[in-house]
């Protein structure tokens, strides 16, 4: 087994995927920067994986479990409900799935690695 590491060329190494890492690549890889970015973890940082946006996708929940809990507030019949968090928690792994899947489009569309 060799011991010798192959060794790239960049124009660019990033440290940190997050926003303004993100936002740094694409726009120098779209011109023509040959850019690499190094996250240890979360494609996109924590905002879009597990901090700003999955916060705010179960506080909609949470939102709207209290509109439905005084409907007769808003002129409507109350029914019961029940919430179902792994419904919400499953809610939130596809957004969240779905905002890396973003990521990595624009990092393929760019050509930032």
């Amino acid at each position: 087994m060799s011991t010798r590491t192959s060794l790239e060329d960049f124009d660019l190494v990033i440290l940190g995927g997050g926003t303004g890492g993100t936002v740094a690549a694409w726009t120098f890889a779209t011109q023509g920067q040959r850019v690499a970015v190094i996250e240890r973890k979360y494609v996109g940082g924590s905002c879009p994986n597990i901090a700003c946006l999955p916060s705010k996708n179960v506080i909609h929940s949470t939102k709207v479990a209290s509109y439905l809990r005084r409907s007769e507030e808003f002129g409507m019949a109350k029914r019961d409900f029940t919430v179902d968090m792994r419904v919400v928690r499953e809610r939130k792994r596809r957004m969240v799935s779905g905002w890396n899947d973003v990521y990595l489009e624009n990092y393929r569309k760019t050509g930032a690695e």
